[in-house]
Formats: structure tokens, C-alpha cells, sequence
């Protein structure tokens, strides 16, 4: 990766088109940081009121530089046609997309897994074998290292000792994984063959609103989401959301379902959100699921044509 493409990917007030743009008359770093707001406005065709600091970004530059010489990070940029095919497809694709482990995984068939943080042992049970069986038949299961059905799926992909069998995308800088618990986890990707990655440059910390980003790529970089347990409110649902809206599928895990069910029966109340519920996705077709091979029939088979065996049971 070029340096001054590192250095395109931190300007967040620019596209994609425009950061090219910049490229294309900007040969180098030093050329890029004595540009002010005005040029580079006049480079991109706009006005723009982006902050700006040519001198800062290039000392970041230097600093994510050097953490990715020291800790072996890669990263490719759009432009390169090493960057991850099903990225290309979505309408915000990173500029960069900075990595850890075996790029090459991505070029397996692959499967997001995602659900809430608040993990029971039916839904812990259901991430770990469904991800399990998913990596034994040749799937990469992505998913974004979080506690809860994340930390299950990649351990039920690790589980089939298959090498490279789980990618994980953070929402920070890969030089450290979060959350903090989960560092041995990211390590045992890596030693498996696996992949961890992101968007953000190395040394970027973690923040709120870069959850929901990360979330994004996690439902771009396969053709199906798998929600294990969305509760509402659940930023697995965010990932459903941002899901449909790249034209892939989403599936739900019966085993998910029955605890909602449960959970609302009994009285407890749920945070509103402003996101779909589980519910509304079902009701607009969405597959219920009860394990992997389930998933393979759904994949294989039209549009509202799959079903389980047993009654779908009422969430509410």
C-alpha cells in the first residue's frame, strides 16, 4: 500500500471518488500536507469545510506506519486488486481495508454470524455448532470478535480445526483487539490461518459510533447474516439492517427466536429502538433456521420457500 493512500483513507469528509481525484494530482505525502482546505477543494470539484491539518494527518501517517511494519499489518486499498471482491459491491466501501492473518480467506464461500452480547447457553450452544459446521464445510465465518454469539462463532469455527476458518472485523485499529478479554481469541484466528481486519487506520481507538461501522463490512463481506439473538435494540439487528440494504440475505436461528419468545412472556421489558424488530423481519419472510444444514437448504433454495419442520413459535 502506498503511503499517501494511507493518508487519502484518514480525510473522512471526502468520497472515495474524491480521494482518487486527489491521487491523480497529488504524487506524494509531503505534497499532500502542504495542501490547504481551499485546494483541495478546488482538486474535487466542491467546497468543502472538512477539518483539515496537512502537518497532523502526515504524523499519523508516519505513526500507523510504523505500527503496521512493527506488528506485520497490510492493508490494500480500493484501487488494488488484492481489496476484497464483496466489498466492491456495496455503495460505501472503505477506502482501505487494513488486515491481519491470511487475506486469501476471503476468497472462500463465506457466512456472518452476529447476535447480542447478552449470550444464553442455547444461543452460545447454537453460534458455536452452526459455525462449527459451517468451517467443516468449507466456509469462512465472519464475525466480529465481540463477547456473546460473536466470541461463539469464531470458537465453533475454531473448533473444526480447519485452517483459516473464521475472520474477525474490529472497529478500531487491528494493532489491538477489542474487546480487551478477547485478545486470545484474535490470537487463535491468527495462529489458525485466520484474518483479522478493519477500515481504520492503525491506532485508531474504539468508539461507539465505529461499532455500527464495523458492522457494516461484517454484513458486506458475505452473502447471508445469520442472527443467532437479536434482541431489540441488538446491534445484531443493525447488522441485519445494513444486510438488506447491500442486497443480501438475512436468516434468523430458531434457537434465538424461542428465548425472545420466552423473555417477553415473562414480562421484561425491552429497550425501544428505532431499527426493525426480529418479529418484522419474519414477517416479511425472512428464514428461520435450526442449524448449518438448515442454512445450506435456505441458500439453495427461492425466496420464502424453506420452512422448519416445527411451528415457528410467536415472538409476541
Amino acid at each position: 500500500m502506498e503511503i499517501l493512500e494511507l493518508a487519502l483513507n484518514s480525510i473522512t469528509f471526502l468520497s472515495n471518488r474524491e480521494k482518487n481525484l486527489l491521487k491523480k494530482n497529488i504524487d506524494s505525502l509531503d505534497k499532500l500536507a502542504l495542501l490547504s482546505i481551499e485546494d483541495i477543494s478546488s482538486i474535487i470539484g466542491r467546497s468543502t469545510k472538512g477539518e483539515w491539518n496537512g502537518p497532523k494527518l502526515k504524523e499519523l501517517v508516519k505513526r500507523a506506519l510504523s505500527i503496521m511494519e512493527s506488528k506485520q499489518i497490510y492493508g490494500v486499498s480500493v484501487n488494488d486488486e488484492l481489496y476484497p471482491a464483496m466489498l466492491r459491491t456495496i455503495n460505501d466501501p472503505p477506502f482501505c481495508f487494513f488486515y491481519r492473518g491470511n487475506l486469501e480467506v476471503l476468497k472462500k464461500k463465506c457466512v456472518s454470524v452476529v447476535g447480542t452480547r447478552r449470550i444464553k447457553e442455547e444461543t452460545a450452544r447454537a453460534a458455536m455448532d452452526f459455525a462449527k459446521d459451517a468451517a467443516l464445510n468449507g466456509q469462512l465465518v465472519v464475525s466480529g470478535l465481540a463477547y456473546g454469539v460473536d466470541s461463539f462463532a469464531h470458537k465453533g469455527a475454531l473448533l473444526s480445526e480447519v485452517s483459516g476458518a473464521t475472520a474477525a472485523v474490529l472497529p478500531c485499529g487491528i494493532d489491538s483487539a477489542v474487546p480487551y478479554g478477547n485478545r486470545g481469541l484474535a490470537a487463535s484466528i491468527l495462529k489458525n490461518g485466520g484474518l483479522l481486519c478493519s477500515e481504520y487506520i492503525p491506532g485508531t481507538p474504539a468508539e461507539p459510533w465505529r461499532f455500527v461501522q464495523r458492522n457494516r463490512l461484517i454484513a458486506a463481506l458475505s452473502p447471508a447474516t445469520v442472527v443467532v439473538h437479536a434482541p431489540e435494540g441488538s446491534g445484531a439487528l443493525i447488522t441485519a439492517d445494513f444486510a438488506l440494504n447491500y442486497n443480501r440475505d438475512v436468516v434468523f436461528h430458531k434457537a434465538g427466536i424461542e428465548i425472545q419468545s420466552g423473555t417477553k412472556t415473562e414480562g421484561l421489558k425491552t429497550k425501544k429502538s428505532r431499527l426493525p424488530s426480529a418479529e418484522h423481519y419474519l414477517a416479511e419472510g425472512a428464514p428461520v433456521i435450526e442449524n448449518y444444514a438448515d442454512y445450506v437448504r435456505v441458500m439453495e433454495n427461492p425466496p420464502g420457500t424453506f420452512s422448519v419442520k416445527d411451528r415457528q413459535p410467536e415472538l409476541f
